[in-house]
């Protein structure tokens, strides 16, 4: 691969939305996929026109079926998702109708013996295309004995009264008694204006039996989670009525199916389509933020496990796979296609990446990453943009082999030290997660002659670290044994973090090892504590806002990413005297920005006040759409109305604002709801929220043109509190984008 000429000027502080883009891509981005490209131009020649029209109505239902993207077309709708599914429909194409589906079970069964038939089975004939399909009349029974029929399936909320595709759940409306070692079995109609082949995708929970029109199309005896496109595979459909019958066995635990049918679009036009989208419906966050997909290419799994910019602002990651890829190109806009060098491969799983100085190097920079077993230097000796030179900086953590033990890093510190934290191993027994090795679970600093040492320890997951302006270093852990909910952690020596795995490698202070039964060290409690499921689920990489305003409002504030819900949180620090004197750091997350491909796990801010983001997904599972990617997240200019930051007060918190508020809302406790809840500590996954309770907001002060000090009733130390701001309105009468942060209330203020 040959790298393009670099073009890294700060290209995203005016950001080209007009359909354009869209037009002058489809001449290199889709030529190759289409024999015509008259009609997919007209995809978006209309878009330019649509801005300053009425809505126009959906395509004619009449226009002939075509698989080709040339025959797409782009018409403005009322809403943004009504656009974009027009487009996506078009691949499905017109002539094709989904029946609602159906369910009869469940019978006993396990998936070891999914072949064997039960009485639905019996019926087979009557699933031939244009067949009847099942007697719905007829009684089969189930499991326990009882009667039953099929029965239609209620639609999925948000499909416009069709149940198309998606996931059920297939425990909803059976008995408890029914949920394990059971099978169900579902049907539905496809029915066409002629002949076609359509491509779907299909997972279950557990083993899955597919017939189509009677042809067993799927035939899959195995014990799984829910993998939506597990299987790939194109229909083959007459004309008229076409049945699918779906046998989804269960032994325990999840009981799922999903289908979709495969509307994704090349890469190429699914991001031309994304930016045109932003651009004609500028509502909600992105009237604020815009994000700039990277069409990769389809034959690089770009799994990002580490992320740097060169100095001259190229992007520079590592693969979960072991490759190192240069990305030139990454910064037009709008996107297009970048040029990828392979800088190093073969790595093992490396999670975690730095652009370094090197003298030795002709460029005069060097690659630090983190693989699983060894900190490693990769050094470019004749600038040929290929790594000749691969050498260990610090092999000195143990490693057992578990599949688990990921290490994440490096960051360095100003004094030039490395920082690296180890994962530990999935090792089942008491908790989930631990370790038969030492050194795993913990942050270790490592200096510049190579030599390690342990600084912290009682890490469980701890994806992702950072070194904090004033504050030291900082790590993210996931939820799971000993780690209630997903939670940012400042590190200062020899802090104990919570998980009691390592502390059978850790010495008592009269010199004995620590055995189970003895005192746990007291836990370093964590500055953001982020509520499960409300803010995050996998959380993983954070940023400094250093961009001087570049990127909006929130200058000095942490981004902070989420693999699992493919979201950008944000997170503002407060710093608190105790009565006794101490100093103590907590503070609040807020919500950000949605609607990323996939898991966001690796961030970057960029010199022109871009963040980049890198996403992956493989084996941790992530919404989205994409296994992986890169994607840039730019400021339109426009400053959202937003809660900028809260601060802990002796008798409440101070709550300022992005934007001058309207006084009336804001100081009306009506417009208020706060909530506090606490924690457990203990080897359980995660924790419940303990001890709910609402609180009172007794009386609000305006401080500033910004900020408001709310008085409030019933706070406790140790709590995270949740605070709602629904009726305030700024002094325009805007709204907030999101009306809720989380403060995490570890100690009271003095007031000093």
């Amino acid at each position: 691969m040959r790298l393009r000429s670099g073009n890294s000027a700060a290209a995203s502080r005016a950001i080209p939305r007009d359909g354009a883009h869209i037009r002058e891509l489809a001449s290199w981005a889709i030529a190759p996929l289409c024999t015509s490209m008259t009609a997919f131009i007209a995809l978006v020649t209309a878009a330019g026109d649509a801005r300053a029209q009425a809505p126009s109505p959906a395509p004619s239902p009449t226009a002939s079926p075509s698989q080709d993207l040339a025959d797409l077309r782009y018409t403005k709708l009322a809403t943004r998702a009504a656009t974009d599914a027009a487009v996506r429909e078009q691949l499905l194409g017109v002539g094709v109708e989904w029946g609602p589906w159906a369910s009869v079970g469940a019978f006993e069964l396990t998936t070891a013996r999914i072949a064997e038939p039960r009485s639905p089975e019996d019926e087979l004939a009557r699933f031939a295309a244009n067949g009847p399909g099942p007697d719905r009349a007829r009684d089969h029974t189930d499991k326990s004995g009882r009667l039953v029929r099929w029965a239609e399936l209620p639609a999925a909320p948000g499909s416009g009264g069709r149940d198309s595709f998606g996931t059920i759940d297939l425990k909803q409306g059976l008995p408890a008694e029914q949920h394990d070692f059971a099978c169900r079995y579902l049907h539905r109609t496809i029915t066409c204006t002629a002949p076609r082949k359509l491509a779907i995708r299909v997972g279950s929970d557990d083993g899955l039996r597919l017939w189509c029109n009677r042809a067993l199309v799927i035939d899959a005896a195995v014990v799984r989670g829910l993998d939506p496109a597990a299987h790939v595979l194109t229909l083959a459909l007459e004309r008229g009525v076409n049945h699918l019958l779906a046998k989804v066995s269960q032994d325990n635990g999840g009981f799922e199916f999903a289908l979709s049918c495969d509307l994704d679009l090349p890469r190429a036009a699914q991001v031309a389509l994304d930016w045109q989208l932003q651009h004609d419906f500028p509502e909600g966050e992105s009237a604020h933020y815009a994000i700039a997909s990277l069409p990769i290419p389809a034959d690089v799994a770009l799994e990002v496990g580490g992320l740097d910019l060169l100095p001259d602002g190229r992007p520079l990651v590592c693969t979960r796979r072991g490759d190192v890829f240069l990305i030139d190109g990454a910064d037009e806009l709008p996107p297009r296609p970048p040029t990828l060098t392979r800088f190093a491969t073969g790595l093992h799983e490396p999670l975690g990446l730095a652009v370094r100085p090197d003298p030795r190097a002709k460029l005069g920079w060097c690659v630090v990453v983190a693989q699983r077993c060894e900190l490693t230097r990769l050094v470019d000796l004749d600038g040929d943009l290929a790594a000749d030179l691969h050498e260990t900086v610090c092999d000195a953590w143990s490693i057992s082999g578990n599949y688990h033990e990921y290490a994440f890093g490096p960051r360095y510190d100003p004094d030039g030290n490395a920082w690296v934290t180890l994962n530990l191993g999935h090792t089942g027994g008491d908790t989930t997660m631990g370790t038969t090795v030492p050194s795993r679970g913990t942050a270790v600093k490592i200096d510049a002659a190579g030599a390690m040492t342990i600084v912290a320890d009682g890490l469980r997951s701890p994806d992702a670290l950072n070194w904090l302006p004033g504050l030291g270093l900082a790590y993210t852990d996931n939820q799971g044994d000993y780690v209630a909910t997903n939670k940012l952690s400042l590190v200062p020596p020899g802090s104990f973090h919570g998980h009691q795995s390592m502390l059978p490698f850790t010495r008592q202070h009269d010199g004995r090892a620590w055995k189970k039964g003895d005192p746990v060290p007291p836990r370093q409690e964590p500055a953001i504590w982020f509520p499960y499921g409300k803010l995050g689920q996998s959380v993983a990489d954070f940023v400094v806002d250093d961009t001087g305003g570049k990127f909006g409002p929130f200058t000095g504030q942490l981004f902070v990413g989420d693999q699992m819900q493919a979201i950008v949180m944000r997170v503002a620090f407060d710093t608190i005297t105790t009565t006794d004197g101490a100093r103590v750091t907590q503070g609040a997350c807020f919500p950000f920005l949605a609607g990323f491909k996939s898991g966001v796990h690796r961030l970057r801010f960029a010199a022109d006040g871009s963040l980049w983001c890198g996403l992956t997904d493989r084996g941790w599972g992530s919404r989205g759409g994409w296994r992986d990617g890169l994607e840039r997240v730019l400021f339109t200019g426009a400053a959202p109305f937003e809660i900028a930051t809260i601060r802990a007060t002796p008798g409440g918190f101070a709550v300022e604002f992005t934007a001058p508020i309207d006084v009336a809302s804001a100081t009306d406790p009506r417009s208020w709801s706060l909530t506090r809840w606490g924690y457990s500590y203990h080897p359980d996954y995660g924790s419940p929220e303990v001890g709910t309770t609402p609180l009172a907001v007794d009386r609000i002060e305006r401080i500033s043109e910004r900020a408001v000090l709310l008085h409030v009733t019933g706070l406790e130390p140790r709590t995270v509190v949740e605070v709602s701001a629904p009726g305030v309105r700024s002094a325009g009468g805007s709204a907030l984008l999101h009306p809720t942060g989380w403060y995490t209330l570890q100690e009271l203020g003095s007031g000093e």
